[in-house]
C-alpha cells in the first residue's frame, strides 16, 4: 500500500470532532461524500434520540447539556471556509499525504455526536448555512448542503422549516435506516422510538426532498442480520422508493470502520455487503454503494 493510500485509509478511519480550538465545526475526509466534508456538530453534549450499538461517540449520560451558540457556529464555519479558500487546509500536516482530489470540498454537513434535528436552533443554523453557501460557492466552487439524520424528527414543523432552507439548492438528506424489523431496530439503534415512526418520516420526507439511505451492517455481539431481516429491510426500502422513485438518490451500505464504544460490535466482510447490495438491486432500480 502506498503512502497516499495509507494516509487516505487513516483519514477515513478517524473522524475526530475536534479541530483547532473549534467547538462546532470540524473537517472530515469522507468516503461517502468523496472528499472533504465540513461537519457541523450541534450535539457536543451527545444529545440524541438513538443510542446506536455501533456509535463511536458514546452515550448521553455524563455529558452536561450545551446550548447551541448560533453566532459561534457561523463564525467557525466562515473561518474554516476562508482557511480552505487560502489553500492552507490542503497543506495541513494531518492531511499532507492525502491525495489532493480527496481534499476538495464536497459539502457542509450537519452531523456530529448526536441528532441535529432535536436542537431548537436547527432552523436558524440551516438559514445561515444556506447564506454561507451562496457567498462562498462562487469563490471556492460548488458544494452541497447535507443533513445526516436518524429521521426521528423529520415530521417536526421547525425541522421542516429548516429543511426548506437547507435543501433549496440541490441539498440532500442522508438518513439512517438500519433495520427491517422492530426487533433488529431495538438491538442496533436502541431507541425508545419505533421503526414505524422512522419509516413514516422517511416516506413523508422523500415526497419533498432527495434522500440517501445509510445502512449500517455489522456483527452485533455475535449476531448478524439474517435472510428474513434483510428481506424485510428491502421491503421497507421499496415502500420509501415507491413514494417518489426519483428522490431516492442511493443506498449506502457500510460496516464498522471506526471503533465503537460498545464491545463486540465488529465489521462484516465486504462479501456480505455485496450480497445485500445484489439483493437490493435485484428488487429495486436504485444505486447502491458499499463502504
Amino acid at each position: 500500500m502506498t503512502e497516499q493510500e495509507n494516509a487516505l485509509k487513516a483519514a477515513w478511519s478517524s473522524h475526530p470532532r475536534e479541530w483547532e480550538n473549534n467547538t462546532w465545526v470540524y473537517p472530515v475526509i469522507s468516503r461517502r461524500a468523496g472528499g472533504l466534508s465540513v461537519g457541523i456538530n450541534l450535539n457536543p453534549d451527545h444529545h440524541c434520540s438513538f443510542s446506536c450499538a455501533y456509535c463511536q461517540s458514546g452515550p448521553q449520560e455524563g455529558h452536561k447539556r450545551i446550548p447551541v451558540d448560533v453566532e459561534a457556529v457561523e463564525r467557525e464555519l466562515r473561518a474554516f471556509l476562508t482557511f480552505y479558500q487560502s489553500g492552507d487546509f490542503a497543506k495541513c500536516k494531518a492531511y499532507e499525504n492525502v491525495p489532493d482530489q480527496n481534499k476538495v470540498l464536497k459539502d457542509l454537513c450537519l452531523s456530529g455526536d448526536g441528532e441535529s434535528t432535536i436542537v431548537k436552533e436547527f432552523p436558524e443554523i440551516c438559514r445561515r448555512m444556506r447564506q454561507i453557501q451562496k457567498e462562498f460557492s462562487p469563490v471556492i466552487g460548488d458544494f452541497k448542503l447535507r443533513l445526516i439524520t436518524n429521521a426521528s424528527h423529520l415530521e417536526s414543523t421547525t425541522v421542516q422549516e429548516g429543511l426548506s432552507l437547507l435543501l433549496e439548492s440541490d441539498g440532500e438528506i442522508w438518513a439512517k435506516l438500519d433495520a427491517g424489523t422492530e426487533e433488529w431496530f431495538k438491538k442496533i439503534n436502541r431507541s425508545p422510538l419505533h421503526l414505524e415512526k422512522i419509516l413514516d418520516n422517511l416516506t413523508a420526507a422523500i415526497k419533498r426532498y432527495p434522500i440517501c439511505i445509510q445502512t449500517m451492517v455489522c456483527n452485533l455481539q455475535g449476531e448478524i442480520p439474517n435472510d428474513a431481516e434483510i428481506e424485510r429491510y428491502i421491503e421497507n426500502l421499496k415502500k420509501i422508493h415507491n413514494v417518489r422513485p426519483g428522490n431516492l438518490v442511493e443506498v449506502q451500505l457500510y460496516t464498522v470502520i471506526r471503533d465503537p464504544l460498545l464491545k463486540g460490535v465488529e465489521a462484516l466482510p465486504k462479501e456480505f455487503l455485496e450480497s445485500v447490495k445484489t439483493k437490493i438491486t435485484d428488487a429495486l432500480p436504485v444505486k447502491v454503494r458499499c463502504f
